[in-house]
């Protein structure tokens, strides 16, 4: 990603002002929500380390691959958190991630546990319902660009494989 691309994780911010300085560090993820739109954008960038390392030990699978080239990340909306702040040791955020998967439209809507320890917070674990739904080749992007699917993310996904 260059200095002018916004962040993946939907802050409005550039990304090298938002999560590529808590990629780099995990230290620098000062809440919850701050982790949680790290991870989101370590999922879009394809970062199993940063996933691993961000996930408590506790919970944290033994393989983790996320380098699907048949997922498209289209965006994440945080519906709302609760405590995680920089004084908290624990907090949850809700959100839905929304994405393509072979020419399907899903959602994962998920409510998110965080913990701090040594300063550090990490993703426990979280509830999480999904939804998937065929997208139709003249309908609008699910991206939200305002064009046809078919002149935009279906032709972006196909273009990747």
């Amino acid at each position: 990603m260059n200095k002018k691309t916004l962040c993946p994780c939907g802050s409005g911010k550039l990304f090298t002002d938002c999560c590529a300085v808590v990629l780099d560090d995990h230290s620098k993820a000062l809440t919850a929500l701050q982790l949680m739109r790290s991870r989101y954008t370590a999922f879009t960038l394809a970062r199993n380390d940063y996933l691993k390392e961000s996930w408590a030990t506790e919970t944290r699978p033994e393989e983790l691959d996320v380098e699907d080239p048949a997922i498209q990340w289209l965006g994440l909306d945080i519906e709302e958190y609760d405590q995680g702040e920089t004084v908290d040791t624990e907090g949850t955020v809700t959100f839905t991630a929304r994405f393509l998967s072979s020419g399907h439209h899903c959602k994962l809507h998920e409510q998110s546990r965080f913990i701090k320890r040594n300063n550090l917070w990490y993703y426990l674990d979280g509830k999480s319902n999904s939804s998937t739904r065929k997208t139709g080749r003249n309908e609008p992007c699910p991206c939200g660009s305002g064009k046809k699917f078919k002149k935009c993310c279906l032709k972006k996904s196909r273009d990747l494989q």
